[in-house]
């Protein structure tokens, strides 16, 4: 006996079958940013912050939403602060140096005290 074809009837051929999304999300990109700002952090490697800040904001970009809305946005934004930090701790020395002429020091030191000339 042969089959009869219902309109709402899954088991028909010109169905098309379901294929998983692919898993594109970001996550790689948000393992990378979170581990290279922190051999970023210990190493003072300007070149791995950069990467991590770049892997950070590609990672969020990337993210997809879920179908109620939420998100792992907070996980998120800390991996990009986290890069940002790695990147100015990296930076840092540089910075103060740069401040410490600003303001006049001769000793270099970031924390020597200012010369100033009694009047």
């Amino acid at each position: 006996m042969p089959r009869k074809e219902f309109p709402g009837d899954p088991r028909r051929a010109n169905v098309v079958p379901y294929t998983a999304a692919s898993s594109n999300d970001g996550s790689l990109y948000y393992i990378v940013a979170f581990v290279s700002s922190m051999a970023a952090l210990f190493s003072k490697m300007k070149w791995i912050a950069w990467i991590a800040l770049y892997s950070s904001m590609f990672s969020a970009f990337s993210d997809r939403q879920s179908a109620t809305g939420s998100s792992n946005s907070s996980s998120r934004v800390s991996t990009i602060t986290l890069a940002l930090t790695s990147l100015l701790m990296t930076y840092l020395p540089e910075l103060l140096a740069v401040y410490s002429l600003v303001r006049g020091s001769t000793s270099g030191a970031p924390g020597a005290p200012v010369k100033t000339s009694a009047v």
